[in-house]
């Protein structure tokens, strides 16, 4: 399996406009983070944020990183975690990828696609919307895909497991993973999950903190953790992964953009 995290940020890229701090000022390229989307397989796309566009052309690749641009053509499917718009606003531009040779699926929640439409459609002559229900598998190519809900305040929500010989689950945004839910992702090879704040300090409603997800992911017994949807209050990229080495061990990371995994 073949994991490119895309974005990494949460709901505001790094850096803020007009912000002075010390994440907003770091010259590391690791600390310029645009909005969280992962590619697996370079043909499933686990969300789709405003920043779609520019992490499908290369345009936002901070110097010194990988590319970050990858060939639209070859999208073969779309997931969608939750309908708020840091994860859905670049639909807009997946409704136009030329030359590409058939419709992008979309496998969406029911409950997900309706708060999609309040926002923006998901309709035109590149996509095609199939819904599917929560804890039912599903096969994309050789991959199976499944959504598993979990709580972020009161819109519906999900994580995304997806099994191509190693296990992957993707939960950027969340305050509580039911336990039905837990027993799906147990003992998962990667653990995709929200960073957005590192402690109580800068921590909104909705959301753990990075020291909850330590704590989360171990209960869970996942073999490597990778924390994405960065805040603002939570550090630099350096910081950060010397505090999770100190308080959390070696299979802990915090993702940047263009990290690419082979699982």
């Amino acid at each position: 399996m073949k994991i490119k995290f895309l974005g990494t940020s949460a709901g505001w890229p790094l850096p803020r406009l007009g912000c002075n701090c010390e994440i907003c000022k770091s010259t590391d390229p690791k600390d310029r983070r645009t909005r969280t989307q992962i590619l697996i397989n370079e043909s499933i796309l686990l969300d789709a944020g405003p920043d779609t566009y520019h992490h499908l052309t290369g345009d936002s690749s901070p110097k010194a990183q990988n590319d970050r641009s990858v060939d639209p053509t070859k999208i073969e499917a779309i997931l969608v975690s939750h309908a708020h718009l840091d994860h859905i606003e670049g639909f807009w531009d997946l409704t136009h990828i030329y030359n590409a040779y058939k419709p992008i699926p979309v496998y969406i929640v029911q409950s997900v696609l309706n708060d999609v439409r309040k926002f923006i459609g998901i309709h035109g002559q590149n996509l095609k919307t199939h819904v599917v229900k929560p804890n039912q598998p599903f096969e994309i190519n050789h991959a199976k895909v499944e959504y598993f809900p979990v709580i972020h305040g009161k819109t519906p929500a999900f994580g995304i497991k997806v099994k191509d010989g190693p296990i992957l689950a993707y939960i950027p945004d969340f305050n509580k993973i039911l336990p039905s839910s837990q027993k799906i992702i147990r003992d998962c090879h990667v653990l995709i999950i929200d960073g957005s704040s590192l402690s109580k300090i800068g921590q909104t409603k909705g959301h753990i903190s990075i020291n909850d997800g330590i704590q989360i992911a171990k209960n869970l017994r996942a073999k490597n953790v990778y924390f994405v949807h960065i805040g603002h209050k939570t550090g630099t990229h350096k910081f950060l992964e010397e505090y999770l080495r100190q308080n959390a061990g070696p299979s802990f990371h915090i993702a940047f953009d263009t990290l690419e995994l082979v699982v």
